[in-house]
Formats: structure tokens, C-alpha cells, sequence
């Protein structure tokens, strides 16, 4: 039985393209400023994973492309999931955090399996149609 990658956007602004291996993963909200404890709340996203890539939504056993599609700007890198010879199970979840310049890969109990740093690009365009007059 495969477990989740639950990914949490540390950043104000909207995801609203998160994709993982060109395939569509959804969107993430941008942290919530409460009023409260805690201050901030991040938002987050449950991706399925994978012992191999296929042809879905999935976080697979090595390399995975990650494109971040935040409101302003856009990041990618690369994600590299460890395997049972790393120490951990496909049955283990796994938390990725998303911050503007790295992303910090994470078991549910605390330890940081590495951190991956993020590139920065331009928005993503969205086509138009040119102006009627």
C-alpha cells in the first residue's frame, strides 16, 4: 500500500498550478494569517506516491519535476524521493514544504531528508484573446 506526499505552500501567495512529472497536482492556498496561535497557517495539498513514474499524479521513487505555479511567479525543481535503501518505506507519508528559493523534504517524525533548492521564473501566460473594437 503506497502512502502520500502531503505538500504545504509556505508562501502568501496562491499556488494555482502545483504540477509533479508534467502532471497536474492542483492548486494550494497561500498561508493564513490568523488572529490567533499560530499566526500562520500553511495550506496544503495530499499527492499520491509510487514505487515507478506512470502516467498519473504521483510522487515516484527518485528524480520528480516539480513546477510551482504561485500567483506572481513560478518555480520548479527537482524532487528526489529515497527509497527503501534510504532508509525509508513506500508506506511511510512524507511532508514536502515549499518555501520561495528551496523545498524541504521531511518524514512525518521530524527528520529532513534533504532540501532542494527552487528556481525562480516568470508567471505562467495565460492565452487571450486580443480586444474586440
Amino acid at each position: 500500500m503506497a502512502s502520500n506526499v502531503y505538500v504545504f505552500n509556505l508562501f502568501s501567495e496562491r499556488v494555482g498550478n502545483l504540477t509533479v512529472n508534467g502532471y497536474p497536482a492542483g492548486d494550494i492556498g497561500g498561508y493564513a494569517q490568523g488572529g490567533g496561535v499560530p499566526v500562520y497557517t500553511p495550506a496544503s495539498r495530499s499527492v499520491p506516491r509510487t514505487k515507478f513514474a506512470g502516467d498519473s499524479t504521483a510522487f515516484a521513487i527518485g528524480d520528480n519535476s516539480l513546477v510551482i505555479g504561485w500567483d506572481s511567479f513560478r518555480g520548479s525543481t527537482t524532487i528526489t524521493i529515497p527509497g527503501p535503501a534510504g532508509g525509508v518505506s513506500l508506506d511511510d507519508p512524507l511532508i514536502l514544504l515549499l518555501a520561495v528559493n528551496n523545498a524541504l523534504l521531511l518524514t512525518t517524525r521530524g527528520y529532513v531528508l534533504s532540501s532542494f533548492p527552487v528556481q525562480l521564473g516568470h508567471p505562467m501566460q495565460v492565452a487571450t484573446e486580443p480586444d474586440q473594437d
